[in-house]
């Protein structure tokens, strides 16, 4: 399959956005308690400048985030999520795009979070990525994130009948690429996910260097 897969993630999120909707906000997720993770171990700031990558529809974490004092920058690759989050989280600035062609100036955030999201990008390009968020994190600056713990190049498969891509390492590898870019590993475990059919993610709290 020659079809771009930042096209497929694209055109399935902006095709199911409103289950999607209706589906995360009635399923608990090991989301929200790496959130506040972020937001209790960073005393950078009372009002703290966090990126978050792949908000989806805005809930739960846009609206967590914006709810206990932080200024939210939220991106999204669907333009139909985007607009969901809008509704529901206005103080929120929204950056549409895929994440891999963002810019933000060196050290502009206390935070980032990414949730879900960051295993849609082919893994070639995920180090990079790793590269571009340590950057954007101030010294001392956290960022809490899952991935998948299979070791797969490609995953072309389905989410309600529109096509969906996949990519990751495994979990010793993954690990691996977040240190090599000069974040710190505070935590990491792997958790089963029931609404995801029993599928394993690994739920990471990672720091940028205090002389980083």
């Amino acid at each position: 399959m020659d079809e771009d897969p930042k096209k497929i993630v694209k055109e399935a999120y902006d095709h199911i956005a409103e289950w999607y909707l209706s589906w995360v906000d009635g399923q608990p997720s090991p989301r929200e308690r790496y959130a506040l993770k972020l937001l209790l171990q960073n005393p950078l700031s009372p009002a703290p400048r966090i990126l978050e990558l792949g908000c989806g529809p805005g809930i739960p974490i846009t609206r967590l985030l914006l709810d206990r004092g932080a200024q939210v920058v939220a991106n999204d690759i669907s333009t139909q999520q985007l607009n969901l989050a809008r509704a529901r989280c206005p103080q929120a600035t929204f950056v549409p795009d895929d994440m891999t062609v963002l810019c933000f100036e060196p050290a502009s955030f206390d935070g980032v979070v990414s949730f879900f999201t960051l295993f849609h990008l082919p893994r070639a390009e995920q180090r990079d990525m790793f590269a571009r968020i340590c950057s954007w994190l101030k010294p001392g600056g956290m960022f809490v994130f899952n991935l998948a713990t299979v070791d797969e190049e490609a995953i072309y498969g389905e989410m309600l009948g529109h096509g969906m891509f996949w990519s990751s390492y495994g979990v010793g590898e993954s690990m691996a690429m977040v240190e090599g870019v000069g974040l710190e590993v505070v935590e990491a475990e792997v958790l089963e996910s029931e609404p995801d059919g029993g599928v394993k993610f690994v739920w990471v709290v990672a720091r940028r260097g205090v002389a980083g």
